[in-house]
């Protein structure tokens, strides 16, 4: 399985944010194959091995976060905000969570060259949406879908859903994002 170079990209301008030294603390743990695939330079129009996305995001996530996985959610959020174009920001911003849900399809199949998005459900109040495909589970990717979902949902105005996630690293039977949305508070009743 291959990623986009422009996935590991966003990876990269994430881990640089943290701080001028964040970068070259990571590529010091990461694994030579990792390092030697990043070292010219990621270009978004390469197709990289699958295993660097995993190893670049579980190392900086234990070196520089607290190696819970939190740190991938929020890599996955930069990449919702840095790899999102205009005219899908547009169609969030009107509260289209539907939409949402069919550009992370067609998102994934120009950021990965196997697997699959499958859709279960689309309604107004339930969206479920697995991943099938990828040969090996990643808790790392997963947490980064989880924050690339979460943040796309919240560009889209709709912050009265709340999102479950299961994944095959933790011992589930598949990887499923399930985005509810929440009743409505009614005072007096």
């Amino acid at each position: 399985m291959r990623v986009s170079g422009n996935v590991l990209r966003a990876r990269e301008q994430f881990i640089r944010s943290r701080s001028p030294q964040a970068w070259g603390e990571v590529l010091a743990e990461v694994s030579e194959p990792t390092r030697e695939a990043v070292a010219s330079g990621l270009l978004e129009t390469r197709w990289y091995p699958y295993e660097v996305l995993i190893d670049l995001s579980s190392t900086a996530d234990r070196v520089l976060g607290k190696g819970d996985w939190a740190l991938c959610r929020e890599m996955g959020r930069f990449s919702c905000e840095k790899n999102l174009t205009t005219v899908h920001r547009l169609l969030l911003k009107f509260g289209n969570v539907g939409h949402l849900v069919e550009r992370a399809a067609t998102a994934w199949r120009s950021q990965f060259d196997a697997g699959e998005i499958i859709i279960h459900e689309r309604h107004r109040d339930l969206y479920v949406v697995e991943v099938r495909g990828v040969p090996e589970p990643s808790r790392a990717h997963c947490a980064g879908i989880s924050g690339w979902m979460a943040r796309a949902a919240e560009l889209s105005g709709e912050d009265d859903f709340q999102l479950e996630e299961k994944c095959r690293a933790l011992d589930d039977g598949y990887c499923m994002w399930t985005f509810t949305r929440q009743a409505m508070e009614h005072p007096g009743r």
